[in-house]
């Protein structure tokens, strides 16, 4: 089983972006023009590998820019 929208979310919020931001995400939409800021990136990626012990290294963590990005490189 994959990871799922909800899970993903719970990691968001587990790296420090706040809870009424993530609940409002759309999926197909950049998560820096819905109140995820580049600076929290580094601490969604670490909170990923801690969770789900996935890595994502340097080149294609600049790839993903939305959830359905997140999903696919999650889930593949």
């Amino acid at each position: 089983m994959g990871v799922t929208r909800e899970q993903l979310a719970e990691i968001f919020v587990r790296a420090g972006v706040k809870k009424s931001v993530v609940d409002g995400l759309r999926a197909d939409v950049p998560l820096t023009k819905q109140g995820v800021d580049s600076v929290d990136y580094p601490a969604i990626l670490v909170a990923i590998k801690d969770t789900l012990g996935i890595e994502i290294g340097d080149k294609d963590s600049c790839e993903l820019k939305t959830v359905v990005e997140f999903e696919k490189r999650l889930n593949k």
